[in-house]
């Protein structure tokens, strides 16, 4: 007998596919293996904790000094977000770990390009993370990742859209709604 039934499907099951679709939510088994076993220095590790513990954009991440983050706050600058607005976020004990890891360069950037100069690419950050990924057998994932985890995560447990839009530097609440959508 066919069926007809209707069903929403499983977003969070979607993956990117060469860019184009949703970022995927990464489950805390894929993180684990990601963060013991795909990432292969410290700073790669604390490049995307960043991103998943306060909801970064990767392009905030890699523009980040080492003057912006303290013992307890990360600070991004109105120069290097979209909104062009400063924003703190609290840094939470998990990611005060992954920092702790990794030794602050004596550098202008936290996470220094190539050479010593300027800060680490998007596309160089997007190169680490598919390597991260081929290693570990996930696919998928994309920098946007980290931040639709963050969002999600912090929805599942309760807070607000306020809340989670003070974090994340959303402008308009319907951009943040958008997330809220999505699964």
């Amino acid at each position: 007998m066919l069926s007809f039934e209707i069903d929403l499907g499983n977003v969070e099951q979607s993956a990117k596919v060469d860019g184009h679709g949703q970022a995927k939510i990464l489950s805390d088994t894929e993180l684990h293996s990601l963060f013991t076993e795909g990432f292969a220095t410290a700073r790669d590790r604390a490049l995307f904790a960043l991103c998943l513990f306060t909801g970064c954009r990767i392009s905030e991440a890699v523009q980040l000094q080492p003057a912006d983050i303290t013992e307890l706050l990360v600070s991004f600058r109105k120069a290097s977000t979209k909104t062009k607005t400063t924003r703190q976020v609290e840094i939470s004990p998990a990611l005060r770990h992954w920092l702790d890891l990794y030794e602050l360069p004596d550098r202008p950037y936290v996470f220094p390009g190539r050479h010593g100069r300027g800060h680490l690419s998007r596309a160089a950050a997007d190169v680490i993370l598919g390597e991260a990924c081929d290693r570990v057998g996930i696919a998928g994932v994309s920098t946007h990742s980290f931040r639709r985890t963050y969002i999600t995560r912090l929805r599942d447990k309760g807070y607000s859209p306020a809340q989670i839009q003070k974090r994340t530097g959303h402008k308009r609440r319907e951009s943040l709604m958008h997330y809220f959508d999505q699964v």
